[in-house]
């Protein structure tokens, strides 16, 4: 019996032997659908059958022989659907080769059987050499078929990753960049040339050093990190990234490479600082609002409370505001207010606080007071500031302050009751007569 006849007489056993032989030769097809994996290789079979029925001429004989062919013939179709096939399953092209190793040998073996010893004929010789010939060509298609379609994937995704806004690239084992994309080369003014073989800490990043151990460590622990990053670009104006490092774990649990995109997030941080600014800082004024008042109150206090220093609390009342309101009008009104807490902001140090309460109130925060002398000058430098007259379109006004003055922690040691007691000595200063400030509590001589 001609082996082609062979082969599709004993197709089903070949097939049953070969499946055995092939899963314990290869881990994904252990996970492969056991029909598709037969009938792959059925149809694989079916083709060599028929190329070994075809007449074939001398030259045709010589070129096989070499491991050459003119053309692809019909009878490759399956060869070719067999590399693009195992690159989908994620298929190594080792992995994809050894398929055919183990179809070639389990053939081979039971037509060896099916000859009970017989002396082999010249004409069974022949069909060994062109069936040897026919798998080696269908190895070669499939491997070219596997070779062209993971070097076409690897340019779509070149190109997808090239025209991507965000950043994206791949480090080596040792740290080191291996690709990057278009993004990239334009965030860092280098071309991929200049970067590739380069480590993060050896381009201009303000944080290269945490990013380079952040590689490693994902290299180590096989784990995500996530994080933001600041870049300085060119123009001078900061870029926010938002980045994830992740591993590229090959089939036997080991790191081959790590991914590391960025997705620029400047407009976002600037959006939530936006709101943030809003949430925190009074509309007209820009002064620290309420909420931001009491965060820095509180604060200020447990750190006075640690190095044994006092907390000064100034609450101001403008006097005459409601006057020149009414008078000038609401829009006059808000305009002095502005003036009013610029003057203010101008009597303190850069260190300490000044906020707006709500209409005319105001506070002033003062850090690390020893004695009550510094808190003295910087009410009597405020009283001063507000004396001068304001010019509110065309109109001069005047305007002064009543403060009333606590502190920590002979007043009070929480937020809460400093500020109701400089509200106290605040209407003290009020009731005296105005324009003048006023201790909670007399300070000593």
């Amino acid at each position: 019996m001609r082996l082609s006849e062979f082969i599709l007489c004993d197709l089903e056993a070949i097939l049953q032997e070969w499946e055995s032989f092939a899963e314990s030769l290869l881990e994904p097809a252990q996970m492969m659908d056991k029909r598709a994996l037969r009938d792959h290789a059925k149809n694989i079979l079916e083709d060599v059958a028929a190329d070994l029925t075809e007449p074939q001429t001398e030259w045709a004989e010589t070129e096989k022989s070499k491991g050459k062919s003119d053309s692809l013939s019909n009878n490759d179709s399956a060869s070719i659907s067999h590399g693009k096939a195992r690159l989908a399953l994620g298929f190594t092209l080792n992995a994809t080769i050894a398929e055919y190793r183990a179809l070639r040998a389990s053939v081979i073996r039971r037509w060896q059987k099916s000859l009970l010893g017989n002396p082999v004929s010249d004409t069974e010789i022949g069909d060994i050499i062109r069936f040897n010939e026919a798998i080696d060509q269908s190895i070669s298609h499939s491997a070219t078929s596997y070779s062209f379609e993971k070097e076409q994937q690897a340019r779509v995704f070149d190109s997808i990753l090239s025209f991507l806004p965000d950043l994206s690239f791949t480090f080596t084992l040792d740290g080191r960049f291996a690709y990057v994309n278009k993004a990239t080369t334009e965030l860092f003014a280098h071309t991929s040339e200049q970067l590739v073989g380069k480590r993060l800490i050896d381009i201009d990043l303000t944080n290269g050093d945490e990013l380079q151990r952040q590689v490693e460590s994902v290299i180590l622990t096989k784990e995500q990190c996530r994080g933001e990053m600041c870049y300085p670009s060119q123009s001078g104006n900061s870029q926010f990234y938002d980045y994830l490092f992740v591993p590229v774990i090959y089939q036997d649990g080991a790191v081959e490479a790590v991914i590391w995109t960025a997705h620029n997030i400047t407009e976002r941080k600037a959006r939530e600082d936006e709101a943030w600014h809003k949430a925190h800082h009074d509309q007209l004024t820009g002064l620290p609002n309420r909420r931001m008042f009491l965060d820095r109150l509180e604060h200020d206090i447990k750190r006075s409370a640690r190095l044994g220093s006092s907390t000064a609390l100034l609450f101001i009342d403008i006097d005459h505001f409601k006057d020149a309101n009414d008078r000038l009008g609401h829009d006059a009104g808000d305009l002095l207010l502005r003036f009013v807490a610029d003057r203010l902001h101008s009597s303190i140090r850069e260190a300490d606080s000044v906020a707006r309460l709500g209409g005319d109130e105001f506070c002033v925060i003062l850090q690390d007071t020893i004695t009550t002398k510094p808190v003295e000058r910087v009410a009597e430098r405020i009283l001063t500031a507000l004396a001068s007259p304001f010019l509110v379109r065309n109109n001069s006004v005047h305007l002064s302050a009543s403060i009333g003055v606590a502190l920590t922690p002979q007043d009070a040691s929480a937020a809460d009751d400093l500020i109701r007691k400089a509200d106290q000595a605040m209407y003290t200063a009020k009731g005296a007569g105005r324009n003048q400030f006023s201790f909670f509590s007399t300070p000593p001589e």
